[in-house]
């Protein structure tokens, strides 16, 4: 069902369709003329879920060190318009979660949420921190959820 896969582990098709959705979503649908491309794509993990040979989950994760120095972090989490309203998003989040914390699990995870759903992480654990700020011309939350310990 889920396929984790480094960068260079990933197929040239697996790559382009996890761009195209990024783009759809995340620059097209959200009226976000800001490049999603950003450079960190080789050092992450990314998750991808496919149903019907078409992309219907993505997040990518950056394992403890990679991305912060005292935390594992998931992020680019998107669902294509298709499977939303189901528990897609939910399965997602919790699989990223898991991966994190069976590689690293007494590392806290941290996410840079959209503010708007904020609220939807903390139902996941993840605590607000630090102030609102705007990234890319949207309002962001750092959120952080602690260790099982």
């Amino acid at each position: 069902m889920y396929i984790l896969r480094s960068f260079s582990e990933l197929t040239t098709a697996q790559l382009y369709d996890v761009l195209l959705l990024r783009q759809e979503v995340f620059i097209v649908e959200q009226n976000c003329v800001y490049s999603d491309i950003d450079g960190d794509d080789h050092h992450a993990l990314h998750l991808l879920r496919y149903d019907e040979n078409l992309l219907s989950a993505y997040l990518r994760i950056f394992l403890h060190g990679q991305k912060f120095e005292d935390a594992s972090s998931i992020g680019r989490i998107i669902v294509a318009e298709p499977y939303r309203g189901g528990t897609y998003g939910e399965d997602l989040i919790r699989k990223g979660i898991s991966v994190c914390f069976d590689h690293d699990p007494n590392i806290d995870i941290h996410i840079e949420a959209q503010y708007a759903l904020s609220d939807y992480y903390s139902k996941f654990g993840f605590k607000k921190t630090g102030s609102i700020y705007l990234w890319d011309g949207i309002e962001h939350q750092k959120m952080i959820l602690a260790a099982p310990n």
